[in-house]
């Protein structure tokens, strides 16, 4: 009885305690809800062992006139109990206290002692209603702390190391400066509306937030929910660009919720943006976008003569690693469409998915240090062409307050904005 209350109370704990807190700015929430069920799991079991260890061994008392067979139990081997196996028809088994069985009864030949002798279920007891309570107890901190605004914590910086290789990617790039090999990159700004607005007045809103922007000296793109996307393509009237935020890898036919590139070209839209960490996994989605069905969809919408927005970034985890870890991540998730990097169709999108919507931020110099070790690799395993003329954007929380700093950055090429897309300052960040 106890082992699924520990199970299950223990799961509780450890989910609401480390897989939302932690795991949620990562996008592991799958594997934390995995690893929670384990450790509950394990708790039970430790409860059964502990239960099954405090009850006594079944008593059996034997007269048997021949001398018994004795075997070790292969159930049990740890335990060392011995199991006596006598003959069936020359042995009588006695009970505690002899009395005629009813004829609906049966002989069971074994004469356990009661439950209760040499048992210990305090312990057990008590085990049980400690993380029952915990478990309550934090899911209700939990649930009081959910609807509060995270506060804006800076990531502590690079290591010295990582400085080293900052400045040399920082004079790798002058050089190519100076040596006049450095593309003029337009910048890019991107507003991901996600799964809003609820209403279409505020949807009006928004559309008018978008055409009060100044495009002359910045590129600008949308991506409004799949309901909207039909909606919005007749009512922006400065040249942003209409983007839906997905697509599948396989054109027209029989899937079920999903929207094809051709679609999207018959209503004039030109660009799709894919391989959002949402989309990856972060909040769940299954079966998500893995790096090489993301390298399908890429080939497929340039295939159709599309252009693409293509989200990269890592996880918190990999983030406190370094640098080095980082770039490594990028490279995984680049492999296998550094043939596929067009500069004048394709645009990368780099997200920490530890900075979105966490309040985390990372330092101008520590964006700046990512996007240019992004495009070393990409000078290394396509081009450096390609490399100088593509452009990156950042996606980590920018907002009104930190996209000046930001776009002063020599690698970083614009913006992918997502909550401040919806509010105002999206034409501060368009300007800056």
């Amino acid at each position: 009885f106890f082992s699924p209350v520990i199970c299950c109370t223990m799961s509780s704990l450890y989910y609401n305690t480390y897989g939302t807190a932690a795991a949620a700015p990562q996008g592991h929430r799958g594997g934390a809800l995995t690893s929670s069920l384990l450790a509950g799991a394990a708790a039970g079991f430790v409860v059964y062992l502990l239960a099954a260890g405090s009850q006594p061994s079944t008593q059996l008392h034997s007269t048997a006139v021949r001398p018994a067979a004795t075997v070790t139990s292969p159930t049990v081997p740890a335990m060392g109990r011995l199991l006596r196996v006598p003959a069936a028809h020359d042995v009588h088994m006695r009970t505690a206290a002899p009395m005629p069985l009813a004829a609906h009864q049966v002989d069971s030949r074994f004469d356990a002692a009661p439950l209760s002798q040499g048992s210990n279920w305090s312990p057990m007891l008590l085990l049980s209603g400690v993380t029952a309570v915990a478990a309550l107890a934090t899911f209700i901190w939990r649930a009081t702390q959910h609807g509060m605004q995270p506060q804006a914590i800076a990531l502590a910086p690079y290591s010295s190391e990582d400085m080293e290789r900052r400045r040399r990617l920082a004079a790798a790039e002058a050089a190519y400066r100076n040596g006049g090999q450095v593309a003029i990159r337009r910048p890019v700004v991107g507003g991901n509306w996600k799964c809003n607005p609820a209403s279409m007045q505020e949807l009006d809103a928004l559309l008018a937030n978008i055409n009060a922007c100044d495009t002359s000296k910045c590129d600008v793109y949308v991506c409004p929910s799949p309901l909207h996307v039909a909606y919005c393509c007749d009512r922006i009237r400065n040249g942003a660009l209409i983007t839906p935020q997905n697509c599948n890898f396989t054109g027209l036919g029989a899937y079920t919720g999903e929207m094809a590139v051709e679609q999207m070209k018959a209503m004039g839209i030109s660009q799709v943006l894919i391989g959002h960490s949402e989309r990856r996994g972060e909040f769940g989605i299954f079966p998500m976008d893995s790096n090489e069905t993301l390298a399908t969809k890429l080939k497929y919408i340039l295939d159709a003569g599309m252009k693409c927005v293509f989200c990269i970034g890592e996880p918190k985890a990999i983030r406190e690693r370094g640098l080095d870890a980082v770039l490594a991540e990028m490279d995984v998730q680049l492999r296998q469409i550094y043939h596929l990097l067009d500069p004048a169709r394709v645009v990368i999108a780099y997200e920490p998915v530890w900075a979105i919507g966490t309040g985390l931020t990372a330092s101008p110099e520590d964006a700046q240090a990512t996007h240019a070790g992004i495009r070393e690799l990409i000078a290394k395993r396509a081009s450096p062409a390609v490399a100088q003329a593509i452009r990156i954007q950042y996606g980590g929380s920018a907002n009104a307050e930190n996209a000046p700093a930001l776009s002063a950055m020599p690698d970083i090429d614009g913006f992918l904005v997502g909550g401040a897309s919806l509010k105002p300052e999206f034409a501060d960040i368009v300007s800056a």
